[in-house]
């Protein structure tokens, strides 16, 4: 089961979801049960400082609840970080979005990226997922 809740009206929800599934599939996993909410900047400093101990501003925060089985996670994104992070990258919003679920995918499936080796390896997949998603699945 995938959620998007409070998704962006121009990023067309049926298409994430299968794009989503097959990202999953790619990586050799399934999603059994994947929520992903777009939420305030302020909602996103309170559960950065709450959970993670981070006074800061992000962009995405991702939830796994390891499984064998398949992907269980929660990934919180804030719609106005992301829309910075589109102009500031000369992106569509839409990619960015797209980055921003691609790379909290990624840290369900094993990703890291503490490390610029790690940083590296991971924007190196999100690319590929960004292209990817613009196929039809």
């Amino acid at each position: 089961m995938i959620q998007l809740i409070n998704m962006p009206d121009y990023i067309d929800e049926n298409q994430v979801k299968s794009w989503l599934v097959s990202c999953a599939i790619t990586h050799d996993s399934e999603i059994k049960r994947l929520v992903c909410s777009f939420i305030s900047k302020e909602h996103m400093l309170s559960l950065n400082s709450r959970y993670l101990n981070h006074n800061t501003d992000t962009d995405i925060i991702t939830f796994p609840y390891g499984t064998t089985e398949g992907i269980i996670a929660e990934l919180f994104i804030s719609i106005e970080q992301a829309l910075e992070n589109a102009k500031k990258y000369n992106q569509s919003a839409e990619n960015e979005i797209i980055r921003l679920i691609s790379h909290g995918l990624l840290h369900c499936l094993g990703f890291h990226d503490k490390t610029s080796v790690q940083k590296e390896k991971m924007t190196k997949e999100e690319d590929k997922m960004i292209k990817t998603f613009h196929v039809k699945h």
